[in-house]
């Protein structure tokens, strides 16, 4: 007999341990699947989000790898400590913690959005700990001017930053919503459950991660961490096993962003993943994971 309604996120972790792990520097919390298995996945939200994002993916590749989903620094429940001007760098550095922590010599790291950006400053900065590298719908680099359009506007007209910001001063129900629809393809609001607004409420009016998220932000809209962003001729250095997946409909850099940066790296491959917005990972699951699965078991990317 079929479900009744789609998995709810509890239900979707089913199988999944969920835990506090403390490393050298850093306290993380991870979902894990997969234990035992011989490749090893690291899947890294984006900015504002959190571990739940992860709930239609972890189990699901935890199928085919030891996947982890990790809660970034500043998010959730994991540690918020105090900021230098390159946040993406310290997110690098949690992953390599938790790494070193699980006895994880080398591993394949995701990075959707914000977190896109510390992947590619672990992947310049620790190639020797990667297997591969999966870019959700953003990368930390500055393209050649003019190689790619200009962003579209985000969703509701207010850059995300911003908006965070505001939400974080006044955390309501419905500012929730609002800012969890950025993150989703522009024609399917229907995605933004109401779960997931009670969930990032919960975790948005916390004041652990309240202050911790402001403080992220007030870094981020300083624009220090654009500095340490790579050039297209760092970028093109990498020697690894690159997939780029890209959304089409989101307040952000467009498919030719996506494109123009798997053109860069030798080999990576690209993929489109229509109708999707900055959370292809959670708006369409088994097309993100199949991409994954395909990419790591080294199949033609479809």
């Amino acid at each position: 007999m079929p479900l009744s309604q789609p998995l709810s996120i509890w239900n979707a972790f089913q199988g999944a341990e969920i835990r506090f792990v403390q490393g050298k520097k850093y306290r993380s919390r991870i979902a894990e699947a997969g234990k035992g298995k011989p490749e090893t996945l690291i899947l890294t939200h984006g900015g504002g989000g959190h571990l739940e994002t992860f709930a239609y993916n972890v189990v699901p590749l935890g199928e085919h790898f030891h996947t982890i989903g990790l809660e970034i620094l500043w998010h959730g429940w994991s540690d918020a400590p105090r900021h230098t001007d390159n946040p993406p760098a310290q997110i690098a550095e949690q992953v390599i913690d938790l790494m070193d922590m699980l006895g994880v010599q080398r591993a394949w790291v995701h990075g959707e959005a914000m977190s896109a950006s510390a992947i590619a400053w672990l992947a310049r900065k620790h190639a020797d700990r990667l297997k591969g590298v999966i870019f959700e719908s953003g990368v930390g680099m500055k393209f050649k001017e003019g190689s790619v359009k200009p962003p579209l506007p985000p969703v509701g007209g207010i850059p995300m930053v911003e908006r965070s910001r505001q939400l974080l001063k006044n955390p309501t129900w419905e500012g929730v919503r609002e800012r969890l629809l950025m993150v989703m393809h522009y024609n399917h609001p229907e995605r933004v459950t109401n779960e997931l607004v009670d969930v990032r409420f919960l975790h948005y009016t916390r004041p652990h991660t309240r202050d911790a998220q402001t403080r992220m932000y007030e870094s981020l809209a300083s624009g220090d961490a654009a500095k340490h962003y790579a050039t297209e001729e760092e970028m093109a250095r990498l020697r690894m096993r690159v997939l780029v997946l890209w959304c089409d409909g989101s307040g952000g850099p467009g498919p030719d962003a996506g494109q123009r940066l798997a053109s860069i790296i030798p080999g990576a491959r690209f993929k489109l993943l229509p109708e999707t917005g900055f959370w292809a990972h959670w708006e369409n699951p088994s097309v993100f994971n199949e991409a994954i699965r395909q990419f790591i078991m080294g199949e033609q990317v479809r």
